[in-house]
């Protein structure tokens, strides 16, 4: 699946946030949404969290039908894979402060004040 890295990112943190259990859900999370993520692509600020993440998920070695992410995490304690899922949560929110189409401090609802009732469809009118 493309997208931009942002996509990528919240769609992994979607599948970490899902039910299962939690080594299932890193290993799903890095191997369908995080595989295509360039860390030269990244910002400066995320580059080193996500280096140290994905050094850490690419030290095994396939083994019969899993991948090296699947075996490495396969491998883990249960801590070790909550760490690693607060890393994709942690660089998420770190792009997420500097996407351009999610303005920080943007109103909740926009509204249009109406000068008078002359402006109001008939149907809107009758209250």
């Amino acid at each position: 699946m493309m997208g931009t890295d942002w996509e990528r990112f919240r769609d992994a943190v979607v599948v970490l946030a899902g039910s299962g259990p939690l080594k299932q859900r890193l290993a799903d999370a890095c191997l369908k949404h995080l595989g295509g993520v360039e860390l030269d692509a990244l910002p400066r600020d995320v580059r080193g969290e996500f280096a140290e993440l994905k050094a850490a998920l690419q030290s095994g070695s396939r083994t019969g039908r899993l991948s090296p992410v699947a075996a490495c995490v396969l491998k883990m304690s249960e801590a070790e894979a909550a760490r690693h899922a607060e890393r994709i949560v942690t660089i998420f929110a770190g792009l997420h402060e500097q996407h351009p189409a999610l303005p920080a401090n943007r109103s909740a609802t926009l509204l249009r004040a109406v000068p008078n009732d002359d402006d109001l469809p008939a149907f809107l009118n009758r209250a």
